[in-house]
C-alpha cells in the first residue's frame, strides 16, 4: 500500500516547507540543544526537522496550525514515538499554560512562515518568563532588522524589545533552494536565548507602549514623538530625557535599547 502524497503548500499560511537533510542536521548540530531536552516545534511542516529534533530530544511537541498537514503526518505514520503533534495555532496558544505542561520554560525550534514572523516575536517577548530559548528560521531582512545598530532604517520596535530582554546570535543562513517550494529570499537561522537577558524589564506594558509611540514617528524628534504620552506633560517628559542623557531633539531611531530602558525607568518613577 502506497503512502498518501503529502498536502501541496498553501501560500496563504506562508508555507515553504524545510526539506533539505544537511541544513536540518546543521540547524540542530548548531542550537546547542542538549540530549533528552524536551522541545516544541512551531510548524511542523513535513516533519523534516521535526525528525531530526527527535533523534537528540526526549520530547518533541509540534504545533501546526494546517490541519491537513496534521492528518498526512498521522496516516504517514513515520514519526519517531517521543513526537506528539498538535493541531493549534501559536498565535493563540497558551504559553505559560504549556510551559507548566512540559515542566518548565520552553525551548523552541521553528521555521517560521514569513507572514506571521513579527506577530511570533511579540507573542514570544510577551510570554519570555516562560520561554528559555528559541532556535527559528526567518526571512534574512527580518533576522536583520532584529540585529540592526540604532540609527539605521533597519532599527525598530522589536530590535529595542528584544535588545533589552535576550541575546541574539546569527547561527547560519538558509539558501532558498533548502525549502520546497522555494522563496525568492535567503532565510537566516536565529538563537534567541532568554535565560540570562541583558537587563531586567520592570515595566513591559509601559516599555512597548513607549517604544512603539517613539517608532510610529520615527523621523520626527523624540519631543515631538513622544508628545502627550502616557498623560506626561511636556517639561517633566523632557526632564525624563535629561536624566537619561538624550537629546529631545534627537531622532528615536538613534537612541540605544539601554535609552528607551531609562526613559521607561524616569517616567515610571514620576
Amino acid at each position: 500500500m502506497t503512502s498518501p502524497r503529502p498536502p501541496l503548500p498553501r501560500r496563504a499560511l506562508g508555507q515553504n516547507f524545510l526539506v533539505h537533510g544537511h541544513t536540518v542536521r546543521a540547524i540542530v548540530e548548531r542550537s546547542g540543544l542538549r540530549p533528552g531536552e524536551t522541545v516544541v516545534e512551531i510548524g511542523v511542516g513535513l516533519g523534516a526537522l521535526t525528525r531530526e529534533l527527535a533523534r537528540v530530544a526526549g520530547r518533541v511537541v509540534g504545533i501546526e496550525v494546517d490541519r491537513r498537514l496534521v492528518e498526512w503526518l498521522a496516516a504517514e505514520g513515520d514519526l519517531p514515538a517521543n513526537v506528539e503533534v498538535r493541531h493549534a495555532d501559536i498565535l493563540e496558544a497558551d504559553l505559560p499554560g504549556l510551559a507548566e505542561e512540559l515542566g518548565g520554560p520552553l525551548r523552541l525550534f521553528g521555521n517560521l512562515p514569513y507572514n506571521i514572523s513579527t506577530q511570533v516575536l511579540f507573542r514570544l517577548w510577551e510570554s519570555r518568563r516562560v520561554v528559555r530559548r528559541a532556535t527559528l528560521m526567518f526571512q534574512k531582512e527580518v533576522a536583520d532588522r532584529l540585529l540592526a545598530a540604532p540609527g539605521g532604517k533597519d532599527y525598530g520596535i522589536l530590535t529595542v524589545l528584544l535588545g533589552l530582554s535576550c541575546r541574539l546570535a546569527r547561527l547560519m543562513e538558509l539558501p532558498p533552494e533548502a525549502f520546497r517550494p522555494r522563496p525568492k529570499v535567503r532565510s537566516t537561522v536565529l538563537d534567541i536565548d532568554f535565560r540570562d537577558p541583558p537587563f531586567q524589564v520592570r515595566h513591559p506594558d509601559r516599555l512597548r507602549r513607549l517604544v512603539r509611540a517613539a517608532f510610529q514617528k520615527r523621523r520626527k524628534t523624540l519631543r515631538n514623538a513622544l508628545a502627550g504620552i502616557d498623560g506626561i506633560p511636556g517639561d517633566r517628559l523632557e526632564r525624563c530625557l535629561a536624566a537619561c542623557g538624550l537629546d529631545p531633539g534627537q531622532r528615536p531611531e538613534t537612541v540605544p535599547p539601554e535609552g528607551y530602558l531609562c526613559l521607561c525607568e524616569a517616567m515610571a518613577a514620576l
